[in-house]
């Protein structure tokens, strides 16, 4: 009898209790959530909504998004564009899904994650966005197509252009920061997301890449021009400059361009009509301008030559078509050398070296001054050896034994009627123009002599 009592008892306080614990539970519930109770991985299990929004609330002062442009970065901060987030909404609607007679429900409850409500003032941010220089049409430059180039190993390439910075929607820019705000990024990328112009004509391009594959073809020509011994190879960039290449990357040899190509060839190397500095006798230096001597390169003939090896892909190691050839040239575009005829008026004495030697001098008579019929200065070149000549002018005729003309009608030759030669003689009694020689210097010049020697007269 007393051991049912007991256990009467003993039932009656247990369910006491439980129903203390479980009705402490339920007033605990009606405005907190449920124990154990996950939002955004943190348990906030006996927290209300309000402290759980506090808890969630960041200032919006505290956001900040960068906008990144080509060349500037702009930013943006929460509370210019009157940025807020809304919680609350949420909690208190997982805290009306939460009956606090079934808190027991905690102990297979899911997480929850907040899908917030973000807000900011549109009108607030287009006013800022559409201040940005970055979208004023007059800032902007448009993107440049590639440019067809040469590198240091002679291989052409397209190189991508100048991107510019002009955004034909800047609708779309703004709608593009909106985005970012509203999903809470720290950045966004204007030229990533693509809103940048882009080029007609892109480095991957079929025609762009068809372009350099034909250029590639002739700048890799291998075309040799010879000066005397001397050999000079066309550059890829010369032999691309003869291309001509449309807007739209259409390519064809121009015989225009292969034309200014010579022109521009011309003036680095050829030398007929320029100023050259010549080392004298006497180790005085000289500028020697007016001649007929030098290398000069018919443009007109060899425009067709070269216009026929490039557009055939011809591989040529030749002579170009010259309307004038010296004797030599080397690296330096010397085309005088070691092997020369030099005369010196004023002290009426000419020498002839060979390989850079000096092997014969004497003293001459050159053209009369007083007569007004002077030696002309400049370089020349021999035109041809004879033995023997008659010279003949307007008002004489003269047989000599050695003839060497080297400017028209003007050359070194024997003079056996003169008894001297050097000094004053030129002055008074001096040649037609010739260069008269005792008879047998002229006879040693014209041993060593060969026609296309240099003749420099000052």
């Amino acid at each position: 009898m007393w051991s049912n009592k007991v256990f009467r008892y003993s039932l009656i306080g247990v369910l006491s209790v439980l129903i203390l614990a479980y009705l402490a539970m339920v007033l605990a519930s009606v405005d907190t959530f449920y124990p154990g109770t996950v939002i955004n991985g943190v348990n906030y299990g006996f927290k209300s909504p309000l402290y759980v929004d506090n808890e969630l609330y960041d200032s919006p002062s505290n956001y900040n998004l960068q906008v990144k442009f080509r060349g500037s970065t702009k930013t943006i901060n929460g509370r210019s564009v009157g940025l807020s987030v809304d919680y609350l909404t949420e909690l208190n609607e997982i805290k009306k899904s939460q009956n606090p007679f079934l808190w027991v429900k905690c102990f297979w409850n899911d997480d929850y994650t907040l899908t917030d409500t973000l807000t900011f003032n549109e009108e607030a941010l287009d006013r800022i966005v559409s201040g940005y220089p970055e979208l004023d049409p007059a800032n902007m430059v448009d993107p440049e197509n590639p440019s067809i180039e040469v590198d240091e190993d002679g291989v052409v390439y397209a190189d991508e252009g100048d991107l510019g910075s002009r955004i034909d929607d800047v609708e779309a820019v703004k709608e593009a920061i909106g985005k970012a705000i509203r999903n809470r990024q720290s950045s966004v990328d204007i030229d990533e997301i693509g809103l940048y112009a882009r080029p007609e004509y892109e480095l991957d391009n079929p025609k762009v890449v068809s372009c350099v594959n034909y250029c590639n073809e002739i700048s890799g020509l291998k075309i040799t021009y010879k000066y005397g011994d001397y050999d000079i190879k066309l550059t890829p960039q010369q032999l691309l400059s003869t291309i001509k290449i449309g807007k739209d990357y259409s390519y064809v040899v121009s015989k225009d361009k292969v034309q200014n190509m010579l022109e521009s060839f011309s003036r680095l190397h050829d030398t007929y009509g320029t100023i050259r500095t010549f080392k004298t006798h006497n180790r005085s230096k000289v500028n020697i301008s007016n001649g007929t001597y030098g290398w000069q390169i018919d443009i007109e003939a060899e425009t067709e030559n070269l216009f026929n090896d490039i557009i055939h892909h011809t591989n040529v190691e030749r002579t170009p078509s010259f309307s004038s050839e010296a004797f030599t040239y080397d690296e330096n575009g010397d085309d005088i050398g070691g092997t020369y005829a030099e005369v010196d008026l004023t002290n009426q004495h000419m020498y002839y070296y060979k390989n850079g030697v000096q092997v014969l001098d004497c003293d001459v008579v050159t053209g009369c001054v007083n007569l007004r019929r002077g030696t002309p200065g400049g370089i020349y070149s021999v035109a041809y050896k004879q033995t023997p000549a008659t010279l003949k002018g307007d008002d004489y005729e003269t047989k000599v034994t050695y003839w060497m003309p080297f400017n028209g009608g003007i050359g070194f030759h024997d003079a056996t009627w003169r008894g001297s030669f050097g000094g004053n003689i030129y002055i008074w009694s001096g040649s037609h123009g010739c260069v008269n020689m005792p008879y047998y210097s002229a006879q040693e010049l014209f041993g060593l002599i060969e026609e296309g020697v240099p003749v420099i007269v000052y």
